[in-house]
């Protein structure tokens, strides 16, 4: 069984504003941020909050993409969900900060900085947790907050976990999913609803 380390939302939420400032400290300061859907979404909100209170005014994007090893193959696929408008808008010569919240076998990365390419952009890519000794590329985040080898487990992460991990993680966020609460365990409604 995997190791995991729970990291609680204020860790989180304090390693995305040490990021941040690692950033604004760099004298780089960015014209875009494309936070990576879903994990790196918090991330970047933290290090829009944290710009944006020093006085910058980055544009705020995020890019939905995915990863997944094709049937029988090992082949690595990144594919990228309504992407086309967001590289299109960019200005060339812009700066381009990509955020996530892990930076692994670099897959991910690698993908995005080939769709960046022909947008004529500067870029860096920036990350709360990097695991170099999984990285498959030649890629290295310009911008991390943490080295590690572990297995990280999201405040908000649920998928993957047991019910006993789950409670270990937080036994509020545990009981609120037991069935007595959950909308699935809830008789649907037919019919529209009573408005009297």
């Amino acid at each position: 069984m995997i190791d995991k380390v729970y990291v609680s939302a204020n860790d989180y939420l304090r390693d995305s504003f040490r990021l941040a400032r690692m950033i604004l400290d760099s004298g780089w300061l960015p014209d875009d941020l494309i936070a990576l859907w879903r994990g790196g979404a918090p991330v970047g909100v933290s290090l829009h909050e944290f710009l944006y209170y020093h006085g910058l005014r980055p544009r705020h994007r995020v890019l939905k993409c995915q990863s997944y090893t094709g049937i029988q193959t090992r082949e690595h696929t990144v594919s990228f969900e309504d992407a086309d408008s967001l590289f299109h808008s960019l200005a060339a010569g812009s700066r381009v900060l990509v955020i996530d919240d892990v930076f692994d076998t670099g897959g991910t990365a690698r993908a995005v900085l080939e769709r960046l390419r022909p947008c004529g952009v500067e870029v860096r890519l920036a990350t709360v947790y990097w695991k170099p000794n999984v990285n498959q590329t030649e890629l290295k985040p310009d911008y991390y907050v943490r080295e590690t080898d572990q297995w990280i487990v999201f405040p908000h992460e649920l998928d993957g976990l047991t019910p006993e991990e789950v409670k270990q993680k937080d036994p509020v966020i545990f009981g609120l999913l037991s069935p007595r609460t959950s909308a699935a365990a809830r008789p649907a409604r037919s019919g529209p609803p009573d408005r009297s």
